[in-house]
């Protein structure tokens, strides 16, 4: 994605290696958080041995918390935010994956693959509507990826009852302290099975996160953390 040029000042003034290391005490912060938080993980099925995450951005922190020093890799782009996510990722012990995430993310899913393919990582890990937006609009890298790799997408989210929403583009959903996090892994979906058009089967992918989300809130929260999503509002 090219670089905005107030963004670019930015990278320029503070440097790639500035945006790693702040990005790096950012995730031993979260890393001490988490262990602040009672963590429940539930389980649609037993996990395979490769598998894809696919997750809002807004409810990443959950899976995050989980996926802690796992051989489990994300996306990050060469932007200031990526180095900043590729900080933080390096502090909780997951790989990073460097490439622009322009027209499609073409560059970092090839990247993402590569660590699959070579033993680096075993669980690719996405945020369908990141990196920055719109909103719960599902982009279709998550199919691309498991269909490129020959694995089950997993649906994962997380909620909590005593959260701060962020007002971000993401409505990001952070856990206070020493509160009971439920993070749940739908069903694995089967790539061979989603809709052969890659959008249409983007836009399954997304309801499929929007009833887990539905659920947890219903149950954990006692309440919707985010309002409800517009019919076909995911694709």
């Amino acid at each position: 994605m090219p670089r905005r040029p107030g963004e670019r000042a930015t990278m320029r003034a503070v440097g790639e290696k500035g945006w790693y290391r702040a990005g790096y005490v950012l995730g031993l912060v979260l890393r001490a958080w988490r262990r602040t938080c009672r963590l429940e993980i539930r389980r649609a099925a037993p996990a395979a041995d490769r598998w894809l995450l696919a997750t809002w951005h807004g409810r990443l922190l959950g899976p995050l918390f989980e996926r802690m020093g796992t051989p489990t890799v994300s996306m990050a782009s060469r932007s200031a935010d990526g180095s900043l996510a590729a900080g933080a990722l390096a502090a909780v012990g997951i790989r990073a994956a460097r490439g622009s995430t322009g027209k499609g993310g073409g560059e970092a899913l090839q990247a993402m693959e590569d660590m699959v393919r070579n033993g680096a990582a075993s669980v690719p890990a996405l945020t369908v509507d990141g990196p920055r937006g719109p909103w719960r609009r599902v982009k279709p890298g998550a199919v691309v990826l498991a269909r490129r790799l020959g694995i089950p997408i997993v649906p994962a989210s997380f909620s909590c009852r005593r959260v701060w929403l962020l007002r971000s583009w993401d409505r990001m959903v952070v856990p206070q302290p020493f509160s009971r996090v439920v993070v749940a892994f739908g069903a694995p979906m089967d790539p061979a099975t989603l809709p052969a058009d890659t959008d249409d089967a983007a836009a399954v992918v997304g309801e499929a996160l929007l009833r887990l989300d539905a659920a947890l809130d219903e149950e954990v929260a006692g309440r919707p953390l985010w309002p409800p999503a517009r019919r076909g509002a995911t694709s």
